[in-house]
């Protein structure tokens, strides 16, 4: 009988300690999980997401965005037809880190390679332009194109926002906010005809721009978790 009592304690000790095991396991919430993203905004484009830890995530960007645009517009009461385009594409590396674990607000570094970034415009008249007692057609006044181009290269880039790049639900809702700090551009301004002149304003027009290496980043982001 002592023997029958002292076997089903021996289980009983045996079974409560496997249950308590059981109880103190944790599992670290939303580790190791992926999402995929879309951005709409100034960088348009997609990234896929790994949460590290509760406090940081990394993200893989591609960022595409092209632009077209044909206007007539009045400068000194003559008409002049603009037809412009910008076209970038890059891809991207970042980290994001969220100092604090209940809010969704984070802080964002990272580097991308500029695959293109260029940026034109031309300037056509649509009418008669009068000089004095004479009067040019717009084929004699010419035209004159204007371009940047910030070419391949490194840009680093700095931001804030709110959303977590894998968010706890199925579906989550961002927003970011920053800065890409690009190469120098290397600009061109030619002209034909009776604006040919304005060749000559070149050197002038790329001094003037030799700062305009930020370009904002302002975009609103879908995310969606693919794992549990």
């Amino acid at each position: 009988m002592k023997k029958l009592l002292l076997l089903l304690v021996t289980i009983c000790t045996i079974g409560g300690s496997a249950l308590c095991q059981e109880k103190v396991k944790i599992k670290a919430p939303n580790d190791g999980k992926f999402a995929i993203g879309l951005g709409i905004g100034t960088t348009p484009g997609f990234d896929v997401s790994y949460q590290y830890n509760s406090h940081l995530s990394v993200k893989l960007n591609y960022n595409y965005f092209k632009y077209n645009t044909n206007a007539q517009l009045d400068i000194s009461d003559e008409k002049v037809e603009l037809d412009g385009n910008f076209d970038m594409s890059a891809v991207g590396l970042s980290l994001e880190y969220f100092p604090f674990e209940k809010s969704s607000f984070k802080l964002i570094g990272g580097v991308s390679y500029v695959l293109k970034g260029e940026l034109g415009v031309l300037a056509t008249p649509t009418e008669n332009y009068t000089f004095g007692e004479t009067v040019f057609t717009p084929e004699e006044v010419g035209s004159f194109r204007f371009g940047l181009d910030y070419g391949k290269g490194i840009a680093p880039f700095v931001g804030i926002g709110f959303g977590r790049a894998v968010p706890k639900k199925r579906i989550g809702f961002g927003f970011e906010l920053g800065t890409y700090y690009l190469k120098e551009p290397v600009v061109s301004l030619t002209g034909t005809e009776r604006l040919s002149s304005m060749n000559e304003q070149e050197a002038k027009v790329q001094g003037n721009m030799n700062d305009w290496r930020y370009w904002p980043m302002l975009n609103l982001r879908l995310a969606v978790r693919i794992n549990k």
